[in-house]
């Protein structure tokens, strides 16, 4: 062994040591920092844990919205989809005419003309049954995101190479049999990924629900705030939503990137 090699490796746990101190160091500043912050905040704290049960009820409001926006999106855009790699023109030039619509249309202007095109209740089995506000936001969020889902499924279809097509063909199964039993298994790993990236989008969405009076967690937070008088209590409050957010989205987003890189190693 060489000396200089011999030097490096005395050298080397005193450099490692002194990082794990600065390290240890910074984070007792941050810890002091987030306390004095705490501290100096402290009523405006314990008004917002207070708020929480009610702000809690809201957001999940936001996530029930956009689960079913998701799905609403997801059985639409599929369809549109597959139709836009159909063999027939007319449905193909119609798909892709509604996709590029739906994908350039604003998602406030959509989610609008949905709640106001929907009728208020409706008669079915011999009984009147209304549509509740946000299950329109949701339907509205769900038509606007079906354009991002059918050029997912579009591009998901176009990446399984010509010879799966023709492989089907020889076992003489239909195009439509094609589709669905051997070409969309395969693609679902390259459509997995943007959609749960879509369903990040269109969760944050759903608080534009809050213009149309649903009573979700922005509308839950502005009811609160307006029997405060504190403007000082605006940012706080608005920070404590954003929180909430990141802390449900950033993990699933942090996740579809996991899987886009996975598969793609694997492709």
């Amino acid at each position: 062994m060489s000396p200089l090699t011999l030097l490096s490796q005395r050298i080397r746990p005193p450099l490692n040591a002194s990082r794990f101190i600065a390290l240890g160091v910074l984070w007792l500043a941050a810890g002091v920092g987030v306390g004095a912050v705490a501290w100096a905040y402290r009523d405006i704290i314990a008004l917002l844990l207070n708020w929480t049960p009610a702000l809690a009820r809201g957001f999940a409001l936001n996530i029930l919205m956009g689960v079913l926006a998701m799905l609403a999106a997801t059985v639409f855009g599929t369809l549109l989809g597959c139709l836009q790699v159909s063999l027939h023109r007319g449905l193909r030039q119609m798909a892709v005419l509604l996709t590029q619509l739906l994908r350039n249309a604003p998602w406030l202007v959509v989610v609008f003309l949905v709640m106001n095109l929907l009728p208020f209740e409706f008669q079915a089995l011999d009984r009147w049954w209304q549509i509740p506000d946000w299950l329109k936001a949701a339907l509205g969020l769900g038509l606007a995101g079906s354009g991002y889902v059918s050029e997912i499924v579009r591009g998901g279809i176009r990446s399984i190479p010509v010879a799966q097509w023709e492989a089907a063909a020889s076992l003489a199964l239909p195009r439509r049999k094609s589709l669905r039993l051997v070409i969309l298994p395969q693609a679902l790993r390259s459509m997995v990924p943007p959609w749960m990236s879509l369903y990040c989008a269109v969760t944050m969405a759903t608080s534009l629900a809050n213009l149309m009076g649903v009573e979700e967690l922005m509308t839950s937070l502005q009811l609160r705030l307006t029997g405060q008088t504190r403007p000082d209590l605006l940012l706080p409050a608005y920070l404590y939503v954003f929180v909430a957010f990141f802390i449900y989205i950033y993990p699933i987003s942090r996740y579809s990137r996991y899987l886009e890189r996975k598969w793609s190693l694997y492709s």
